[in-house]
């Protein structure tokens, strides 16, 4: 089976419970793998994608030409999980209001008094996680190498083998866990996949959705460089300075 997929269907979604005013203009990154599993471990994976694609979302939803991609999808067996490999290299477009109620801007370190000049002033960005620093739960290869964020459903704060002092998300519905390579190039994702389809039957399924939807809740994070910053992965300095990072994401993968 070979089916095209869309991955960012989606626009952004505004909430009235955005407390700051922080603005995302455009997010990408490069999709380097998507597997399919039937454990939290993925010990056993289906890969449906194996190379580069570019994705990416802008305040409309999909950007163009990147929202859609080829999967080849499986003859047999029953997958719940789903297991993503992203580049961890992130380009943005954006502005917010930090905790002091200034403004910072994605491409400038200068901290600004109004969202006018902070809205102005935004570029386009690469932001990398320092993931060593990044990721300082356990229960994934070993501690500094991964993290799980737990999710709001049943159920989602008890995977075995698995513990984070994270509150349990207010956006996913379903739980997320983060791991790290060797270095700092790529994150790995893996998350519920929705439906348990049984494509031992041999008929496509009917829907096919692999959403990340952007929410203005926190679509993304202004901040300064502190050294609290500096230690969960957000910078490389510790000089006061304006920073921008990713905010949460809505995660909504589903085969039927």
């Amino acid at each position: 089976m070979k089916k095209i997929i869309k991955l960012f269907a989606i626009s952004l979604l505004i909430f009235s419970s955005n407390v700051f005013a922080n603005t995302l203009n455009y997010f990408g990154f490069t999709l380097k793998q998507v597997a399919l599993c039937t454990d939290w471990s993925c010990t056993n994976p289906f890969e449906v994608l194996n190379g580069s694609v570019e994705v990416a979302v802008n305040e409309t939803g999909a950007a163009p030409n990147k929202g859609s991609f080829n999967i080849n999808l499986p003859t047999s067996g029953t997958y719940s999980y789903i297991r993503l490999l992203v580049n961890n290299d992130f380009v943005m477009n954006g502005y917010g209001q930090q905790a002091t109620n200034k403004y910072c801007a994605t491409g400038s370190s200068t901290i600004y008094a109004t969202e006018a000049l902070a809205k102005a002033a935004a570029t386009d960005m690469s932001f990398v996680y320092q993931l060593d620093k990044n990721f300082v739960g356990n229960g994934v290869d070993a501690s500094g190498y991964g993290d799980i964020s737990y999710g709001y459903g049943t159920g989602q704060n008890n995977i075995p083998g698995y513990s984070s002092s994270w509150s349990a998300s207010t956006v996913n519905e379903y739980t997320n866990i983060y791991r790290r390579d060797d270095g700092n190039d790529d994150l790995f994702l893996t998350t519920v996949l929705q439906g348990s389809y049984d494509f031992s039957s041999g008929k496509l399924p009917t829907t096919i959705t692999f959403g990340i939807k952007v929410t203005n809740t926190y679509p993304l994070r202004a901040g300064l460089a502190t050294t609290s910053q500096y230690d969960r992965g957000r910078t490389t300095l510790t000089d006061g300075s304006c920073i921008i990072y990713p905010g949460e994401f809505l995660f909504d993968f589903i085969i039927r």
